[in-house]
Order: structure tokens, then sequence, then C-alpha cells
């Protein structure tokens, strides 16, 4: 099974607004899109749905942006999953409708699909959107990577800038006119 866009934006939206809770400005569709090399437009669509589920609320204008109604730690994955995607049919079966399968009533393929994502929404609904935030143990992510996007929890872990020479440093001095080569003219 593989989540969608749509679903998977919707999660880094609802993620990065609760990494922001403890901002005096909340964070805009912008900086989100900037941040994660989104579409602002997208974004704005996605904005909108996970308002409408009551998860979010937006204000516009100067000092606007998205802020969850819902804290962090009441939110799950599964209720996220469940309402962003628009089609859990994983085999044609799953729906009556358009089923044309000629072992319908005499596979099993159903019935253990249908219990994996039981399983699947069993353990979504387990996880919180603070889970999702809080600090990994060492060694569990990628070696020497470190967050990036997340604003607030993580900008102690940031990584320290290399110190830039001054421009006395940049600058080579020019030799003087006088001890520079001529150009040897070539031999023709």
């Amino acid at each position: 099974m593989r989540l969608t866009q749509w679903t998977d934006y919707s999660l880094r939206m609802l993620m990065y607004c609760a990494a922001c809770e403890g901002r005096e400005h909340p964070p805009t569709v912008n900086e989100i899109a900037e941040a994660h090399g989104i579409s602002r437009s997208h974004l704005t669509k996605i904005a909108m749905i996970l308002a409408a589920c009551g998860w979010i609320a937006t204000t516009r204008g100067r000092g606007g942006g998205l802020r969850l109604l819902k804290p962090a730690r009441e939110l799950t994955l599964g209720e996220v999953i469940r309402q962003t995607e628009t089609d859990m049919t994983l085999v044609e079966c799953f729906d009556r409708k358009t089923n044309t399968c000629r072992l319908d009533g005499y596979c099993r393929l159903k019935d253990s699909l249908h219990k994996a994502m039981q399983g699947f929404f069993d353990v979504l609904d387990g996880i919180t959107l603070a889970d999702l935030l809080a600090p990994m143990a060492a060694g569990k992510g990628p070696a020497g990577q470190l967050p990036h996007l997340i604003p607030i929890q993580f900008a102690s872990l940031a990584r320290p800038k290399k110190a830039l020479p001054d421009a006395t440093q940049l600058a080579r001095p020019a030799k003087p006119a006088a001890t520079r080569k001529p150009k040897q003219a070539k031999a023709g």
C-alpha cells in the first residue's frame, strides 16, 4: 500500500504546525512550502481541507498563519490517513460496485488483505502527531543527518556553521607590475 502525495503533504503540514506551537508567529503556507519544496498553491488546498477537518485554524494577513486546533498528542496518524486517503480499495473485490472477480466468495485474498489493513490502522491509531516529533534515539536515523525543517524543537541540534574567512583572507594581493613576468611571444 502506498499513501498518496496528498496524505504525505498533509502529514508534513500538521507536523510542521505541531513543531511550531511554541513560536510567537505561527507558520505560514509559504514557509512550509519553502521548507519542503512543495507548491504553495497545492499546500493552500491542503490547508483548507485540514481546516475543514477541524485540525488547524488558518488566519490571514499580517501575523497570520496556521495553528493546530487539536493538541498534537490527541491527533492520530490513523485519523489523518482515513480522512486524507480517498481510495482504500486495495484490490477490486473490496468494492462491490466494481468487483468483477469470478473468484469472489471462494477466495481468501479479500479477507487476508482486510485483516492486514485493519492491523495497519491499529498501529497508526496508536501513533500521535506528538510521537512523530519526539527526538529519535542515537543511531536510529541516517548517519550525520540532522533535522533541518523543524524550526523549534530541533533548533538546538543545528550544525555549527563554518566560520567564513574575513575579507582580508579572501582578497589576494596583486603582484606589483615590476615583478610580473612578461608573456613570452610565440615562436612562429
